[in-house]
């Protein structure tokens, strides 16, 4: 369905409210550790877990897993090459009480899958996050990873932006991060069910150079209503 049908004045509100506090940090709207920001500012590889692990708990917890995780196994073992040698030694850490995550042999599959994928095919994590500037071809090259959607490497996508000023090629292509908040958030604001398809319609609407960045703004407005 086309957003033809929604209102104008709804969606002209939307994106003169949303031009005037365009989202500037993704980080900072994630509460975590002072150590865990600065590994994750720092550590390409413990920022790639953290992404991973953000599900099914608290944010928070997710991205402090990265920094507990190095402290448990030692930070100089934080690298793909040693957790392939040792992941029975990974998913020991992330299960030892006070476990780390909820999921701890899921997260470990995951972290075993974004080690093998660096190693094999870009070498370090930061040739994997840098190997293409083209938001297509990088969205493409992250869901490589088992255990990250199409919502996650959109979030780490605009990390990058917001965080850390990469400049992508193609960002108007970017997508919706879909969830129930967001779901949510725009079917009262619009007063219908709206889906994802129109989620990305209005998205691109509001931000055209890069329809991603609407969502962070929506979620941001939702928390401080509550």
């Amino acid at each position: 369905m086309s957003i033809d049908t929604l209102p104008s004045g709804v969606l002209n509100e939307l994106q003169t409210n949303f031009q005037d506090s365009r989202p500037q940090s993704m980080l900072d709207s994630i509460n975590m550790s002072p150590e865990s920001r600065r590994l994750v500012e720092h550590n390409s590889f413990a920022l790639l877990i953290a992404v991973i692990a953000d599900q099914s708990v608290k944010s928070e917890i997710a991205w402090n897993l990265p920094y507990e995780l190095s402290q448990r196994i030692g930070t100089d073992h934080l690298n793909p090459g040693w957790i392939i040698e040792h992941i029975e030694s990974i998913r020991t850490a992330i299960a030892q009480k006070p476990a780390l995550h909820r999921f701890p042999q899921k997260i470990t599959d995951y972290i075993l899958s974004l080690s093998t994928i660096i190693e094999t095919k870009y070498l370090s994590s930061d040739h994997f996050l840098n190997n293409s500037l083209n938001y297509t071809i990088f969205v493409s090259n992250i869901k490589e990873v088992t255990g990250i959607s199409d919502k996650k490497a959109n979030f780490l996508f605009l990390i990058l932006v917001l965080d850390f000023n990469y400049k992508f090629a193609n960002m108007e292509n970017s997508a919706v991060l879909f969830d129930s908040h967001l779901e949510k958030w725009l079917s009262q604001r619009f007063n219908k069910k709206i889906t994802k398809s129109e989620a990305n319609q209005i998205c691109t609407y509001v931000s055209p150079e890069n329809p991603a960045l609407l969502c962070p703004y929506i979620w941001s407005t939702d928390r401080k209503s509550k």
